[in-house]
């Protein structure tokens, strides 16, 4: 973990070199290329025990300061140069040879094809999304009707195969295995009266 403070300075306080002596004095470093500084800290507790140094260190230098703790320089609000964030993009699936090669000599078809790209992946997660909806919405659906199916074949004398796909609203297919099921595992009796086969729980 990391505690890191952004600085913005004023002119009418400290100068950039003798901020930046304060902080080196308590450990902190300068991320190269931005005004930010961070420190390695083991845990949340000496984080927390970092800012309040930082907070006394810096009282009256006449800058502006963000403290925080966690990522590190990233989460301080440094995105490092543009190669480095493009190669962050690899992980959201990009194709950053692609986009690299583009920026080279084409910056408005970089920003198209940057912009196709994530279209794509935006499009890919939604997908997934929705079909996850589907299946957990399928997966309740077919629990409903067994809840109907258990309640229907508890009454008196049972139902038929056509009564329950009618109370079920399932199709046969499913209805069927459902009751092969049930049967098998001794929670259903399929008894015989005439030409009435019935389906009871036992």
């Amino acid at each position: 973990m990391k505690t890191f403070v952004k600085i913005i300075y004023s002119s009418a306080g400290k100068s950039p070199s003798e901020i930046e002596a304060i902080l080196t004095s308590v450990k902190f470093t300068r991320v190269n290329g931005t005004n930010t500084f961070e420190t390695e800290v083991p845990d949340e507790g000496q984080a927390l025990a970092s800012i309040n140094v930082l907070y006394e260190v810096l009282k009256g230098q006449g800058v502006i300061y963000e403290p925080g703790f966690g990522r590190g320089s990233e989460a301080a609000g440094s995105q490092g140069g543009y190669k480095e964030r493009m190669g962050r993009w690899k992980d959201a699936g990009l194709d950053t040879e692609e986009l690299f090669d583009l920026l080279q000599y084409d910056v408005d078809r970089f920003k198209d094809r940057g912009l196709e790209m994530m279209r794509e992946q935006l499009d890919r997660v939604a997908a997934e999304r929705e079909h996850e909806i589907r299946e957990v919405e399928a997966k309740e659906k077919v629990e409903r009707a067994k809840e109907r199916l258990m309640t229907a074949i508890a009454s008196e004398g049972g139902q038929t195969f056509s009564q329950l796909a009618t109370i079920t609203g399932m199709d046969e297919d499913m209805l069927t295995q459902m009751l092969d099921e049930l049967v098998k595992k001794g929670r259903v009796a399929a008894r015989q009266s005439g030409r009435r086969v019935a389906y009871a729980a036992i």
